[in-house]
């Protein structure tokens, strides 16, 4: 028995040995800053002073009265549900008829991949030139059917829009990749046998194909809603939140609070509000993930 005991305690050092590289970094980068953030949501430091007062859970109960949080709020939760869905759906529809031909698949696959692989900085500066006023390509082909420019990046809520499609079209290729290699595992000869026993389009999508892709489309709901919820670059380049704050979410407003208003207190309790959100929405994705890949 103690030979047994000592045995596993030096397996249980062994493994803790194998593991300190790893947990070093974790602790300096990640858990001491999570500390700290949490200790300076209760006070009033402004990022510039060496003194600051502790305000208890003021900084929090500020956010509950705060309408344009709930403005940022609401912004955030609309872009991360249109850049998830749609990217997948369309991605969905994409990998099905890309499936079906033989011929360049790859090649139209790598091309659309590319979007995904390209930083979001120079994708925005290249969608800011489309849908820029008065020389964009958008508003040029309005000019010429007889229409009125748009001013897409200016207006409440075709800004929000022009982000979406940014974000949706990035996220698009990785998609598609995706979904086209998982499709390309499916056992023809259960295909097969759908097509004998008289199965339509839909009745293959929803008892062969779906059920035996969940595992991805799982993980890609989870990916784009965890990028989606921080998204940064694509905002600032585009509308940097504005106008009037239409387009800016909680990752945006956390940036103005730290680094232009210099209110660090209230940031840091911001930051820790969005934690709290992302864990809340991460633990529903981890249950219905659970449930989907199950059944």
């Amino acid at each position: 028995m103690i030979r047994f005991i000592n045995r596993n305690l030096k397996d249980n050092l062994w493994a803790i040995t194998l593991l300190i590289p790893t947990l070093v970094p974790l602790a300096i980068f990640w858990i001491y800053p999570l500390i700290k953030t949490f200790l300076i949501s209760f006070t009033d430091w402004n990022y510039i002073s060496p003194t600051y007062n502790n305000v208890g859970i003021e900084n929090y109960k500020n956010f509950i009265g705060d309408q344009f949080f709930v403005k940022v709020l609401m912004n955030t939760l609309v872009f991360t549900f249109f850049t998830v869905v749609p990217p997948i759906i369309i991605g969905l529809y994409v990998a099905t008829r890309l499936n079906k031909i033989k011929a360049l698949r790859n090649f139209f696959v790598a091309t659309m991949f590319s979007a995904w692989m390209t930083p979001t900085v120079v994708i925005s500066m290249v969608w800011v030139s489309i849908f820029e006023k008065d020389t964009g390509i958008i508003n040029t082909i309005l000019k010429v059917i007889g229409l009125e420019p748009v001013e897409w990046l200016g207006g409440q809520t075709t800004a929000m829009i022009v982000v979406i499609i940014v974000t949706v079209w990035q996220y698009l290729g990785l998609a598609i990749l995706l979904l086209t290699s998982a499709m390309a595992k499916l056992d023809p000869e259960v295909e097969k046998a759908n097509e004998l026993d008289g199965g339509s389009g839909f009745r293959k999508l929803f008892r062969i194909t779906l059920p035996a892709i969940s595992p991805m489309l799982v993980f890609l709901f989870i990916l784009f809603t965890l990028d989606s919820l921080k998204a940064y670059d694509q905002i600032y380049i585009l509308t940097q939140g504005g106008p009037s704050g239409a387009t800016s979410t909680i990752l945006y407003y956390f940036y103005v609070l730290a680094f232009e208003w210099y209110e660090t207190g209230p940031a840091s309790a911001l930051a820790i509000v969005f934690l709290i959100i992302c864990l809340f929405i991460s633990a529903i994705n981890y249950f219905v993930s659970k449930l989907l890949i199950r059944n």
